[in-house]
């Protein structure tokens, strides 16, 4: 099951007529779709409509495997118009922190650091995007699902040269979304084949059993041993696993150890992204 979340209308039309979404309900002011396969919430504009609804929507219909995604619109320095980016990197004018989505498997769509404004603005920054929604989107939909399983997908709808205004031409948004739910679909595909279940070779078998062996792992500590080894499985190379070992020896105690996983985690998974 995939949730979608967009601000506005026209960033949702092509989205819901593709997977054949019928309107179910709402939250506040939010509108909610719902198909055989996804979701959809229009949330309005703004960090903190897009966080009420996809909390709404999350508690609406929980589910374990679904995909997140926020979908919409964003302005870049100088990325030509209708071009799509993920996020690799989320933060915001209003608060301090900075979030890290996973990339546990290689992207089709350029990734990109995404900032999240209170206020419309032009002015544009060098290898960044911004927009009004995404950090709300994301620390909201964490409540529901883990880092890899949430992304936030912006095409290019203004840049230096082509400023934005304070009138949005609708269609041609609708548009520029509606060429992407190709790219989006590829990537979903990816995302969901390789959903990590269980250690997959010898390595990541291996490693659990040592790693278990020296510290004694709550069941809590257990499943985030048993995720974050098996995510590395699937994306390091054979030598990097070798260095990765190394971590059982190094590391004083099992949060340090956990810690150190996930820092690893975040260093090989932003090379998956193109």
């Amino acid at each position: 099951m995939l949730h979608f979340s967009t601000a506005l209308h026209c960033e949702a039309q092509g989205i819901i007529a593709h997977y054949d979404m019928k309107p179910s309900g709402g939250h506040g002011r939010a509108q909610f779709f719902e198909g055989e396969k996804a979701r959809l919430a229009i949330t309005g504009v703004g960090a903190l409509n897009s966080a009420i609804a996809t909390t709404a929507l999350g508690s609406k219909y929980p589910n374990d495997e679904t995909i997140w995604l926020n979908v919409g619109i964003c302005g870049h320095l100088d990325a030509p118009i209708g071009n799509p980016f993920i996020a690799n990197r989320i933060s915001s004018n209003t608060s301090r922190d900075t979030l890290y989505p996973q990339f546990p498997w290689k992207s089709n769509i350029k990734g990109i650091e995404l900032q999240t404004l209170s206020e419309p603005s032009t002015d544009y920054k060098t290898n960044q995007a911004f927009d009004m929604e995404g950090f709300g989107f994301y620390k909201a939909a964490l409540a529901f699902a883990s880092t890899e399983f949430i992304h936030c997908i912006k095409v290019v709808s203004d840049n230096a040269a082509q400023p934005a205004s304070s009138h949005f031409d609708k269609h041609a948004i609708a548009r520029m979304i509606e060429l992407q739910i190709p790219v989006i679909e590829t990537l979903c595909e990816s995302i969901d084949e390789l959903r990590p279940k269980k250690p997959s070779s010898n390595w990541s078998s291996s490693f659990i059993q040592k790693a278990k062996a020296r510290f004694r792992f709550t069941e809590t500590e257990t499943h985030q041993l048993n995720k974050r080894v098996t995510q590395l499985d699937a994306i390091l190379q054979q030598d990097e696993k070798t260095k990765t070992d190394l971590l059982l020896i190094e590391s004083s105690n099992k949060k340090t150890f956990l810690s150190q996983l996930q820092s690893t985690l975040n260093q090989f998974s932003t090379r998956n992204i193109c």
